[in-house]
């Protein structure tokens, strides 16, 4: 999750670099080369969800870009580890963080500095426990082939689609008791405002109660170990500037104070409801007009994932 809150789901860490824009094609890395990082939270068995993974070097950074690989996901078997039998085999998309205005390459091309995963369509993991993903790669500079480890549990921890947005009454700006830091971690506690007020300009509560459809990023852009917290934020209220008053956007701050690893109560009910000090960020929640959760992103989320979702809302 965040250097505060460690997650047992979350351990797809990236350097500062990983996020820059304007890559350069860069050689296959050296050392132990390619490894594989599962980018998905909250994995849970027999429910449509995505499936993300990337492809990382020996510094943890982002560094394949463009085009498409193959996964073998792998379940777990009791007398086996694994079972190849019964893998499932898929076509993995790449997307770009939001923010990224460089065009991808069409075929897996190795990038200094890359800035995306691979995604599938929405897939079915059949069984509860700890799986393997395989991933291959056909670059420009030859096959490259990567494994990771991931658990897939019985049931959801968060929220998801087809379940009830959480009715959260989240303090806005100016809120007895609350600095303007546990509102956005980028506020500059000498001003009276803060960093894309668009975001902070109604509850969750309130927009649920109007029946406003609903768009809900949960992150901490100061503090995301990630570095994904500040693009999907910033793509967000992009959205909520583009003259959409029909539709509602609301940013949770992650920590009420992060020195003292306090999470925000708002926040929490949305990415640690079991109060297990587990939650992760970041996440988008999507929300239609009868308060029903119709979408969720995690980690990743283009710009055009995200204006698809508030288009399909508002309709």
């Amino acid at each position: 999750m965040t250097q505060r809150t460690a997650s047992r789901l979350w351990c797809f860490v990236f350097l500062l670099g990983a996020c820059a824009s304007g890559a350069q094609q860069a050689a296959p890395p050296t050392g132990s080369g390619v490894s594989a990082k599962v980018a998905s939270f909250d994995l849970v068995a027999l429910r449509p969800q995505r499936f993300q993974v990337g492809l990382v070097d020996d510094h943890n950074r982002l560094v394949l870009s463009g085009g498409t690989v193959s996964l073998a996901l792998r379940p777990p078997d009791r007398q086996t580890g694994l079972s190849t039998d019964r893998s499932i085999v898929v076509a993995a998309k790449f997307v770009p963080l939001a923010g990224q205005t460089t065009p991808a390459p069409d075929q897996p091309t190795f990038i200094a500095n890359s800035s995306g995963v691979y995604r599938t369509d929405p897939l079915i993991l059949t069984d509860a426990g700890f799986w393997q993903v395989e991933v291959t790669a056909a670059t420009v500079t030859g096959t490259k082939r990567a494994t990771a480890s991931f658990e897939v549990q019985a049931t959801s921890v968060l929220p998801r689609p087809g379940d009830p947005a959480p009715d959260t009454d989240n303090p806005l700006p100016g809120a007895t008791g609350v600095t303007l830091a546990a509102i956005d971690s980028r506020a500059d506690e000498q001003s009276t405002t803060v960093p894309d007020p668009e975001l902070h300009a109604i509850t969750i509560a309130g927009a649920l109660r109007a029946r406003r459809p609903l768009i809900v990023v949960v992150s901490t852009p100061t503090f995301c170990e990630s570095r994904f917290c500040g693009p999907i934020t910033e793509s967000v209220a992009a959205l909520a500037r583009a003259n959409r008053a029909d539709l509602a956007f609301v940013h949770l701050e992650v920590w009420r104070d992060y020195n003292a690893s306090e999470l925000n109560p708002a926040a929490q009910q949305w990415i640690d409801p079991n109060r297990t000090h587990e939650g992760n960020e970041p996440w988008v929640f999507v929300v239609n007009r009868n308060g029903i959760i119709v979408d969720r992103f995690d980690n990743v989320a283009s710009d055009d994932d995200l204006l698809e979702a508030a288009t399909r809302i508002a309709s």
